[in-house]
């Protein structure tokens, strides 16, 4: 039945060409750039607030590769201090998960992360103009390159070994699900922390999970794609007298409640695919007139 449904919505998009290539901006890859540094931030506290100390480390290591040589010399050009200052933050942050008790860095880490936001916060003002910060194509592109990270992790997570943010690959993956019934939906009730339940419980219905921080990467930055959605789409430029406008909204809102819902329950890659690719982006570009390349 799944297999059906799906078919039928990825015939319903065929007039849409495969690979919603949006144009993109430095700005808004920037953006995006800083969200998934600051979310990688969160799991870092929200592990070792569940005592998963090893996990936590994981995303803190990932926070600071996240700042590679270009994005740091690039910052530098505008603010050498706040260069600085991100990289001893981002190393103070691996560090400081490399101990033995969770308890006994908690309040550290959680004025290490206070300290990362608010530098992110002061790189941003000095990288992106005031103009573009407030521009709502801008944050629309932020939004979508957030969620080719979404899908990114999502196939880390799963090691589905192609680009899930290529439509295209959702006919493969669909031919592949027919042969292999491992491909169904796996319920949850939130956030697992703890990997052994995790692969358990994934084992149980024959797909397995072979990487927790990029599930919890994309569970995350999904629910961060929703935030910053919802701020954006309150926005009453957005819906000045366009009915398809508004109902284009209407359906990314829902859409995207359904794929925070879907990573929670552990659904299939190719579920999640289905609802970025014929769902969201499509509605993307009647909301926002995004440019396909």
């Amino acid at each position: 039945m799944v297999s059906f449904v799906l078919t039928l919505l990825i015939a319903s998009v065929t007039s849409l060409a495969f690979g919603h290539n949006f144009s993109s901006n430095e700005s808004a890859i920037f953006l995006a750039l800083i969200n998934e540094i600051k979310a990688q931030a969160q799991l870092v506290q929200e592990n070792l607030l569940n005592n998963n100390i090893s996990l936590a480390n994981e995303h803190a290591t990932k926070a600071s590769t996240l700042v590679t040589d270009t994005v740091n010399n690039e910052i530098s050009e505008r603010n050498q201090r706040l260069a600085d200052d991100l990289e001893n933050a981002l190393t103070t942050l691996e560090t400081s998960t490399q101990s033995n008790s969770s308890s006994s860095m908690a309040s550290e880490i959680d004025f290490i992360v206070s300290d990362l936001d608010g530098i992110l916060d002061e790189i941003v003002t000095a990288r992106i103009d005031p103009d573009q910060l407030n521009n709502s194509t801008i944050q629309a592109l932020t939004i979508v390159e957030l969620l080719d990270k979404v899908l990114s992790n999502y196939g880390d997570a799963y090691e589905v070994r192609f680009d899930m943010t290529n439509m295209s690959m959702m006919t493969s993956m669909m031919n592949s699900s027919n042969n292999n019934d491992s491909m169904d939906s796996m319920p949850s009730n939130g956030m697992d922390n703890d990997s052994t339940s995790i692969n358990n419980a994934s084992a149980a219905k024959g797909i397995e999970l072979v990487n927790i921080t990029s599930y919890q990467t994309a569970q995350v930055l999904a629910s961060k794609v929703q935030e910053l959605f919802n701020s954006l789409s309150t926005d009453s430029s957005l819906t000045a007298d366009s009915k398809n406008v508004d109902q284009a909204i209407n359906n990314i809102t829902a859409a995207l409640q359904e794929l925070v819902d879907s990573i929670k329950g552990k659904a299939s890659p190719m579920e999640i695919m289905t609802i970025v690719h014929t769902r969201v982006h499509p509605n993307f570009i009647t909301a926002f007139g995004l440019q396909i390349s």
